[in-house]
């Protein structure tokens, strides 16, 4: 049997892995960008070599000052991004931190809300074997627990009741005879109509049993308030039973020492919340600002991207491929070695092309299984199934199961799904499976220690 404490720890070691995966497509994009923009300038560099060389119309310095003057234009955009994009790069390590601290203090409460579960646990097996020795408190508890029982069963009368009227009384309205006779008050004493009337209303009274129906009718529409009336008796008197049962347990609770535990861990639980939406918030922050630097480094590539073609058109309305096929047609070796230096630059360019657009892919990709990671643990985490009580059956293989989410193969609902097919908890008041009351009335159990099936601390989850 597998400890929810260890299926979260194989969850969150997955998210690390992904993190750092994700830290190195980006690391590699940078340096990815960084190339490109290398190759740009010197592709700019080799365009307005040949421009300077093919455009004797213009002056040589006018050449430079207006390839110049437009480069320096874009390079004062990318300048002003290249600020952001330090900032970024510099806030990101502080964020990373701020994840890990915010993981660890959640990790810390799970860990002391665990123990105060133990605590609890323990104190709860004394409280229960003291009031066990007690015959106050089974005479109290045998009433309360049948109380409840008498309840339980009103409750199911009532809405039985409601059900039958709901479902049978239209059949009588809609009755054409039926409806017309009640309405004439037939058999009251404010039946309407004169001689002659009332004992043609006779007539079809008799023809159609009027008087039978009508008194199954008439019960059929008093019979919820009657079940409501029982019901409401019933509540009363458990209302009534169980303060002093409730009285006479607090006293050996506390006696015993398990209030005080139980208010820890409910003051434990509210911060585990704290410190879950401490994560998620610390996290997201950490998602936006690796979602900036991403945008930013497809930025500056595109700055060098209309670099170049800015470049292109200010070679006299000549095209690139108009001034290498005159670089061609002259017999100066020159202007034939910036040719093929512009095509070794764009057949570089070309690569690096490719190989940036497969690591957006793959960060892409990342990312959006970082994101569904998170979601799978906060979900775990929600349902307290890493609690103290929680456990997973031998045959779930987690690192599988999450391996095939980030491959593709299974949606984070799926995995949900899975892990709560071979999830359970132990007995409330057990860690190693030997129980010894249930809560509530039903077991065995003592009513206000024992209850521990569901929601916060002294009342449920996986602690």
């Amino acid at each position: 049997m597998q400890t929810g404490r260890d299926i979260h720890h194989g969850i969150v070691r997955r998210i690390r892995r992904v993190r750092r995966a994700l830290d190195e497509r980006e690391r590699s994009i940078d340096g990815l960008q960084v190339a490109l923009g290398e190759a740009g300038e010197r592709r700019c560099a080799a365009i307005r070599a040949l421009a300077e060389f093919h455009l004797p119309a213009m002056r040589e310095d006018a050449v430079a000052a207006t390839l110049a003057g437009m480069e320096s234009s874009v390079r004062a955009i990318f300048d002003e991004k290249k600020d952001r994009l330090r900032e970024v790069e510099g806030r990101i390590p502080e964020q990373r931190d701020e994840v890990a601290a915010a993981e660890a203090a959640l990790a810390s409460v799970t860990e002391a809300l665990n123990e105060t579960g133990e605590e609890r646990a323990r104190l709860a097996r004394v409280v229960f074997e003291e009031l066990q020795a007690m015959p106050r408190w089974h005479r109290l508890f045998e009433r309360a627990r049948l109380l409840e029982g008498r309840v339980a069963a009103s409750e199911k009368r009532h809405e039985a009741a409601e059900r039958e009227q709901a479902e049978n009384a239209p059949a009588y309205e809609g009755d054409a005879l039926f409806s017309y006779l009640a309405h004439r008050g037939y058999g009251t004493a404010g039946a309407t109509g004169n001689v002659l009337t009332r004992r043609l209303d006779g007539w079809v009274a008799e023809v159609t049993q009027y008087e039978d129906a009508r008194a199954r009718y008439d019960f059929l529409n008093a019979l919820p308030g009657h079940a409501a009336a029982v019901l409401e008796e019933d509540r009363a008197a458990l209302a009534t039973a169980l303060p002093p049962l409730a009285r006479l347990e607090e006293e050996v609770m506390d006696r015993n020492g398990l209030t005080p535990v139980l208010a820890r861990g409910e003051q434990l639980y509210a911060g585990r919340e704290a410190a879950r939406k401490t994560v998620r918030e610390a996290e997201a922050a950490l998602r936006e600002l690796t979602d900036e630097l991403a945008a930013l480094h497809d930025e500056r590539g595109s700055y060098y991207e209309s670099a170049i073609d800015g470049l292109e058109a200010f070679l006299e309305g000549r095209t690139l491929e108009e001034l290498v096929a005159m670089a061609r047609a002259t017999r100066d070796p020159r202007d034939d070695a910036l040719v093929a230096q512009l095509l070794e630059i764009d057949g570089r360019l070309t690569r690096l092309r490719g190989d940036l657009e497969t690591r957006r892919k793959e960060r892409t990709r990342l990312a959006e299984r970082l994101a569904g990671l998170e979601e799978i643990r906060d979900r775990f985490e929600a349902d307290d199934w890493n609690g103290r009580r929680s456990r997973f059956d031998d045959g779930l293989d987690i690192n599988t199961l999450l391996l095939g989410f980030i491959a593709g193969h299974h949606s984070s609902r799926h995995v949900h799904r899975m892990l709560g097919r071979n999830q359970h908890f132990l007995p409330v008041h057990s860690s190693s499976g030997g129980g010894f009351g249930a809560s509530g009335f039903g077991g065995g159990g003592f009513s206000t220690g024992g209850g521990f099936g569901g929601g916060g601390f002294s009342t449920g989850g996986g602690f």
